[in-house]
């Protein structure tokens, strides 16, 4: 069954988790952050912001300590978990490159580390700005099939996976690709495009998981066979970062107890209703994914009323 959501509005209003009014940040829901490297610091700060901007209570980020410097310039309020060394000699070669004093990217040696941080967690994100060196790959198969908290899953996540190791993965957990990261792991999607939604709909049936195909009309595909198109016609929206800003706001939604399904339709509809107010502000064409991320308040604010 298709569902239409023609009226954002009302079904961000209906699917927001309610405050804890008397709770203390852990009450709000912990969520842990896996992303970062080298060359792509800039997605892990967007992810982890988005987060923080969508109510959890604590967000934990989890990045190469090269670049934690980079990240805590920018934001104060996440707690970091520094991916260290790898503990070979200056010059020693470590993966395809050099090795250095601190480390450029997730390597398999960090799993235990980040398994023990996400069993305190409500929520885990993994992929964005991990990049696609072999040994991270590794990492986030060894991570993602051994992890017991809900995941979502995006990017050089998804890029990390084979169909078969998304089967081992138990926990509830959303998959946010495009369409080539789609095709990379499902096959490509049908030309006619009212075959799609089937299509999806048996993806997310034969891998028990749930499916956020990014695009316009931005498809959601549940367990259970149920489809959610989201309108979704803004090119402000179509540049590099804006990925990591909706899947920051997806694990803070998992991590205040939203179920898959509806952190995946909700992320989507904060998303563009904070979009559109971006580029209102801002225009299409200078509009950042940084400025969607100023306007999640807005939308928060006329959802909630205070």
């Amino acid at each position: 069954m298709i569902h239409d959501i023609t009226d954002i509005e009302k079904s961000i209003s209906e699917l927001l988790p309610k405050r804890n009014e008397q709770g203390e940040k852990r009450d709000q829901g912990c969520a842990l952050i896996i992303a970062g490297s080298k060359d792509m610091p800039g997605a892990a700060a967007l992810c982890t912001k988005a987060a923080l901007r969508s109510g959890a209570g604590l967000v934990t980020l989890a990045a190469p300590r090269s670049i934690v410097s980079i990240v805590q310039a920018k934001l104060s309020e996440p707690v970091f978990i520094s991916l260290e060394k790898s503990g070979k000699r200056l010059n020693e070669k470590c993966g395809d490159r050099e090795s250095c004093e601190g480390c450029d990217f997730l390597m398999d040696r960090h799993v235990p580390e980040l398994l023990k941080s996400a069993s305190y967690q409500q929520a885990v994100a993994i992929g964005p700005g991990l990049g696609q060196r072999q040994e991270t790959r590794t990492a986030v198969r060894n991570f993602v099939t051994r992890c017991s908290v809900p995941l979502v899953i995006d990017a050089d996540g998804l890029n990390s996976l084979t169909p078969q190791e998304l089967s081992l993965i138990k926990t509830p957990c959303v998959l946010t690709p495009h369409k080539r990261e789609f095709a990379r792991l499902f096959g490509e999607l049908p030309q006619d495009a009212s075959q799609i939604p089937e299509f999806l709909a048996q993806k997310a049936k034969d891998y028990n998981k749930t499916i956020l195909l990014k695009g316009s009309p931005i498809f959601i595909a549940t367990p259970d066979g149920e489809i959610f198109a989201v309108p979704a016609a803004n090119s402000g929206l179509a540049k590099g970062g804006s990925g990591d800003v909706l899947t920051g706001i997806i694990v803070a939604m998992l991590a205040q107890g939203v179920s898959a399904e509806n952190a995946a339709v909700l992320g989507a509809c904060l998303h563009q209703k904070a979009g559109e107010k971006a580029r209102e502000k801002f225009g299409a064409f200078s509009m950042l994914p940084s400025d969607v991320i100023e306007c999640l308040p807005q939308v928060f604010l006329q959802a909630y009323g205070s």
